[in-house]
């Protein structure tokens, strides 16, 4: 997704990525013609992980996909879906926040990959990605410990990971400029 609102732009500055956020969305697959934005999404958002109607996670964007993986087993999406809610209500990750500014502010991978980890809940990449590990996916570069929504080369954020894999397809977007 890409927001509207004063952090989500900093956000897209910072890396030089398109977009400022990422979900877990769970909708009919594709999502139907008539209702596009149906189902429910699980994010990581200030000041903690949530669950609401689609429709009401896309407000305040001006531009949002949905990727699917072709691959999955209906039991692998249920285990990504289930992993996800179990970060519900959990505190927003504003540690981790801060170690993906540093990375964008040196032009590093530095802070999320070479050095220790700070604790804490997930920021909403790190909700995607924790849920994807725990049916044996990933969402991004192998060993990868954290990783931005989207990311300037030659650094890879979940965007353009998902983007150049054969494995995914763009299910859904809005309209509008890339």
């Amino acid at each position: 997704m890409r927001g509207t609102g004063r952090l989500s732009l900093e956000i897209i500055r910072a890396p030089g990525g398109r977009f400022s956020h990422v979900a877990i969305a769970v909708c009919e697959m594709p999502p139907s013609k008539s209702n596009p934005t149906d189902g429910i999404v699980i994010e990581a958002l200030m000041p903690r992980v949530v669950t609401r109607p689609f429709h009401d996670s896309i407000l305040g964007t001006d531009y949002w996909e949905i990727w699917s993986n072709k691959t999955l087993a209906d039991d692998q999406r249920w285990g990504i879906v289930a992993a996800a809610c179990l970060y519900s209500a959990e505190d927003y990750g504003y540690g981790k926040i801060l170690e993906q500014g540093f990375d964008s502010a040196f032009d590093t991978i530095l802070f999320t990959e070479k050095m220790p980890q700070l604790d804490g809940c997930p920021i909403c990449s790190a909700l995607a990605c924790l849920s994807y590990n725990e049916v044996g996916l990933r969402l991004g570069p192998v060993g990868a410990r954290s990783i931005a929504p989207s990311r300037a080369a030659p650094y890879l954020g979940i965007a353009e990971f998902v983007a150049a894999s054969a494995d995914y397809e763009r299910a859904a977007f809005k309209k509008g400029e890339v």
